[in-house]
């Protein structure tokens, strides 16, 4: 029996992480041809019955859900409010209320609201009764300030189309966001500008860089390759983290 079984889904995509007390075991990416829902469930079915990585049993099954829309409320404002009224107000009115959910990080004191489609949610609930389901955004601030979060660190989750990025030092949440991306330049872009807004760039620290669904469409060597060759940020270690995804779902359980 494996411990845990990582679920990573997207838009465009889903990853299968199998990890043992002793690491990664086995992955299998899927990519969906369709973006109806019963073509997406209908990928997903085949993966459940064709792939021996699923085939397992697993103490475990947690899933993260990838969407840039994300955002952080503080407790005492959420209590005041809804998740709906407060995603309207970041997002506009374009998402269907019951597609609004939300987390709650304690150790932060913070409430992270996205959306994230009703259907994923029945599907996995279904078939996993005990799944544990939240934001990747919410997988990833756990494991992003769960150490080495004194000095500064930076860490950005790439996809297929956007990153998260989220800034952390003295053990505190400096900043969380998404940015639209199209190459590895647009990375090191957004990632260059916002440590210059947030008076960053001359810090010493760590810029951790991860794959997300879709990120084989950037090339992560491209954007490491570039931000050491940028002078301001010499006092950064740059490192590639992987299947950081699936490990920092190891968190929530």
């Amino acid at each position: 029996m494996s411990h845990q079984l990582a679920i990573n889904v997207s838009a465009i995509g889903a990853s299968f992480v199998a990890i043992s007390p002793t690491g990664v075991i086995q992955e299998k990416t899927i990519k969906f041809d369709s973006i109806q829902t019963d073509e997406i469930k209908k990928s997903l079915n085949e993966a459940f019955e064709k792939e021996s990585i699923l085939q397992a049993e697993f103490e475990e099954i947690t899933i993260a859900w990838s969407t840039p829309k994300s955002t952080l409320i503080p407790n005492n404002v959420f209590a005041e409010s809804t998740p709906k009224a407060l995603f309207h107000l970041c997002f506009g009115d374009i998402t269907a209320e019951n597609d609004i959910d939300y987390n709650r990080i304690a150790e932060l004191s913070i409430v992270n609201i996205f959306e994230i489609p009703l259907w994923l949610k029945s599907y996995f609930v279904i078939k996993f009764p005990r799944v544990i389901i939240q934001h990747t955004g919410t997988h990833s601030l756990r494991k992003t300030m769960g150490s080495n979060a004194f000095k500064m660190k930076a860490t950005t989750v790439v996809h297929d189309s956007f990153f998260q990025l989220t800034l952390a030092k003295h053990n505190n949440l400096e900043f969380y966001s998404f940015f639209d991306i199209q190459s590895a330049e647009d990375v090191i872009y957004h990632l260059m500008f916002t440590l210059q807004q947030k008076e960053m760039v001359n810090e010493k620290g760590i810029i951790e860089i991860a794959s997300g669904i879709g990120s084989s469409a950037i090339n992560l060597n491209e954007i490491i390759q570039g931000l050491s060759k940028i002078k301001d940020l010499s006092g950064f270690k740059v490192e590639l983290e992987t299947h950081f995804v699936a490990k920092a779902q190891q968190l929530c359980v």
